[in-house]
């Protein structure tokens, strides 16, 4: 089995905490208080070792999939149509492989805990389903024998988490509830959730805790769990609620890359280690432990690739003098965005493989430009690129730059910040220019120069029923404009103001007003003040509809729909949305030619690096790591191929129990009988499949400077569109903004 060995030091930071709030069932309530490991001494430090369980799963395992013990890991496979089967996986070395101990012919298993059974011996229990779908509580040997099953009742959810306290009871989480079982099995009552629903359940020190979500803030909360079926104090942590059992009663709880250890009774929180330090990534980890001699153990999965192996990492307290930097390159990725959990996963598998370069990603930061509306956060496009200017300019270290979307690209292309790939990719054994879709690379090329190359992109277009707008996609913009005037109950997601149907207009007909080569534009003319007063007149729902759009769909409103395709499944999963075949209409054009748009983002070489053959080496790892086992539009000519023909391959069907189930037309033996009661449907008809790939014909590059003047131009329209301005005022300021911007953009 493959292994890596890595030494890090580990820091501890400083942080000050709150105070308590008393309750009658609720001991304390406060925030944990974040405080220095070992008062005055230096900080711990730990000497890493990573290597391959020896379990390759074939679907994503979830975190209830993994069970931690002293000694095994404990391993659920459940594999769709094939025996759900427990396996355990040696702590003790790594050359030992996964060893099955039992397997379910029939239900499934939801959660495993190793527990002691009333003699003290070791045992495994299990919480799941039986073939009847009715939940049970079993136990077996630790050689797979069973010893006893007890059925109960529950509102037909899932468990999650199990575990077991220091008197022998056992407690399965569920979302709203934890179910308390004497040591026979026998079910003693529920504790229902203080907050509004359970994240993690874990056993530390003979005590049960549980991390819930608090029903006003949605904040993590951690609290104690009793066998008086109640909950015990509430202490406020960070983090998903991720929970792991540590040494001496201590608790470990995850907040992104940070892993802390909390004492619940004192309030005391310590940081114990980022898993970047040793090439692991947050989204990665799937449990976590400590053993009583203070050995750390990680168990990881990376979710960007289906077959990528589970990995074992212990971290061991490291004497004087064994800790040393292991002399790689470091490689700066710089990543604009909210969240880089992604690309934190594709920079660790990239490290553990690599022994040259290490890749470090660094967010730029957005703080205070970004717009949230309820848990989702909107960054601002003018911030954005401020920071990023701003970043590239005061440091000399960044070697790579990730793209929003291809547009993005012009940005940084005029202030010579990135490098051709060309003379790279014509010396790599890996990658062939030829072998990529020549449409997708010309958003990314200018005159022979190629700056990044997507693993996959999508398809900017408007789709809707046929039954509104017609089989055949495209249509002129007198067609599109009638249409609207006949519906003005229409509506589209982000509302159906005035200024997006311009917009959408301009998207297919902007060269008929414009021409970039002699750098003249006309926008006084009487064919876009023409188009400026149809659209004025219309009536318009400019309300928007992310929140009712399923009730719009279920009235049966005339529905536009500007989306971004980005797989040949997607067809499929909007008409079942629709209840009916859509349209790729695409946005209006001068003479009804179908008009689509590339999106897609991209990872470009940093002219300033100074390591440039590092940063190459990651820029070729990300491209092939991102390519073929998926579904999507790939950039790569067999992958996309492949990608059409799996999708077209699998059928799926509902059982008489609500779970979908599916198979594989091609491994379907001839004559086989169909199991009474299923109805197989294709994933992707060829009709879809053909819809699709006519869009390919259409598709073009927006470019930044397209963008840019339909900007300026909606902005103007609006004030006219308000009635707060006229239309000869309205067209003369549009004309002298594009015609100044089309004179910078020659100088």
């Amino acid at each position: 089995m493959k292994k890596v060995y890595a030494c890090v030091l580990c820091a501890m930071f400083l942080l000050a905490g709150c105070g308590d709030t008393a309750g009658t069932q609720n001991m304390y309530s406060t925030d944990a208080e974040l405080v220095a490991a070992g008062s005055g001494s230096e900080a711990d430090s730990f000497l890493a070792e990573i290597w391959d369980g020896g379990i390759t799963p074939e679907y994503q395992p979830l975190s209830d999939s993994f069970a931690l013990a002293e000694d095994t890991l404990y391993y659920v496979d459940k594999t769709e149509g094939m025996p759900v089967s427990v396996y355990g996986v040696s702590l003790a070395g790594q050359d030992q492989p996964p060893q099955q101990i039992l397997h379910l012919e029939d239900g499934c298993i939801e959660t495993i805990v190793q527990a002691k059974g009333t003699g003290g011996e070791s045992i495994l229990v299990l919480a799941g389903k039986d073939g009847e779908q009715a939940p049970f509580l079993e136990a077996y040997t630790m050689e797979g024998r069973q010893l006893w099953r007890r059925l109960y009742e529950t509102q037909g959810e899932t468990a999650l988490r199990l575990a077991q306290d220091d008197s022998g009871y056992f407690y399965v989480m569920y979302a709203e509830e934890v179910l308390l079982f004497d040591g026979d099995g026998i079910c003693q009552g529920s504790i229902s959730c203080p907050g509004k629903n359970y994240m993690d359940l874990c056993a530390a020190g003979g005590i049960v805790y549980a991390s819930y979500h608090d029903g006003d803030t949605g904040k993590p909360l951690l609290t104690r769990l009793q066998q008086g079926s109640r909950a015990e104090g509430e202490l406020r942590i960070t983090g998903n609620g991720r929970l792991g059992a540590g040494r001496e009663g201590r608790l470990l709880f995850q907040d992104g890359n940070d892993i802390y250890v909390c004492v619940f009774q004192t309030k005391k929180t310590e940081k114990l280690l980022n898993l970047s330090a040793y090439d692991l990534a947050g989204e990665q980890l799937q449990a976590m432990g400590e053993t009583a001699s203070g050995e750390i153990r990680l168990i990881t999965w990376e979710m960007c690739a289906y077959d990528s192996p589970t990995w074992i990492t212990t971290l061991k307290a490291a004497q004087e003098g064994e800790v040393s930097e292991d002399g790689r390159r470091i490689i700066t990725w710089l990543v604009v965005g909210v969240e880089v959990s992604d690309e934190e996963q594709v920079a660790a598998a990239f490290n553990r493989q690599s022994k040259d370069y290490k890749v470090v990603v660094e967010q730029v930061s957005l703080k205070g430009l970004t717009s949230a509306a309820g848990d989702t956060q909107y960054d601002l496009d003018t911030g954005i690129y401020m920071c990023v200017n701003t970043r590239l300019l005061a440091k000399e270290s960044a070697d790579l730059l990730s793209f929003l979307n291809y547009q993005d690209m012009e940005r940084y292309l005029t202030k010579g910040y990135l490098e051709d790939l060309t003379p790279y990719i014509a010396q790599s054994e890996q990658i062939n220019q030829e072998d990529y879709l020549e449409q997708a690379l010309a958003c990314y090329s200018r005159g022979d120069a190629l700056y990044s190359i997507p693993p996959s992109f999508g398809i900017d277009t408007l789709i809707g029923k046929e039954s509104e707008l017609g089989a055949e996609p495209g249509w002129t913009v007198k067609e599109f404009l009638e249409w609207l005037s006949r519906h003005p109950d229409a509506v589209t997601k982000e509302g159906m103001t005035r200024e997006n149907v311009l917009e959408f207009c301009l998207r297919g007909t902007l060269n008929d007003y414009l021409n970039w080569e002699s750098g003249q534009c006309d926008f006084e003319g009487e064919d876009f003040r023409e188009l400026m007063r149809q659209i004025r007149e219309l009536t318009v729902d400019a309300s928007d509809h992310w929140d009712d759009w399923e009730r719009q769909l279920e009235e049966k409103k005339p529905v536009l729909e500007q989306v971004r395709i980005s797989g040949f499944s997607s067809c499929n999963a909007w008409e079942n949305m629709y209840g009916e075949p859509l349209v790729y209409k695409g946005y209006p054009s001068k003479d009804g030619t179908p008009c689509y748009y590339y999106v897609s983002g991209g990872l470009g070489i940093l002219s300033r690096s100074i390591c440039k053959e590092g940063a190459y080496a990651f820029w070729e790892f990300y491209l092939l790591y991102h390519s073929g086992d998926g579904e999507a539009y790939y950039t790569h000519r067999e992958d996309y191929a492949d990608s059409m023909t799996r999708i077209v391959d699998e059928q799926y069907a509902y059982t008489e129990d609500g779970k979908m189930r599916y198979r594989k037309l091609s491994e379907v033996p001839p004559g086989v009988v169909e199991e009474e009661g299923l109805e197989w449907i294709s994933r992707m008809t060829e009709e879809q499949r053909d819809k699709q790939l006519a869009m390919l014909e259409y598709v073009q590059v927006d470019t930044l400077d397209n963008q840019a003047v339909r900007d300026i131009i909606c902005e103007e329209a609006s004030g006219y569109f308000a009635g707060a301005k006229g239309l000869e005022d309205t067209c003369r300021v549009i004309q002298s903004r594009v015609q100044l911007y089309l004179a910078e953009r020659a100088d």
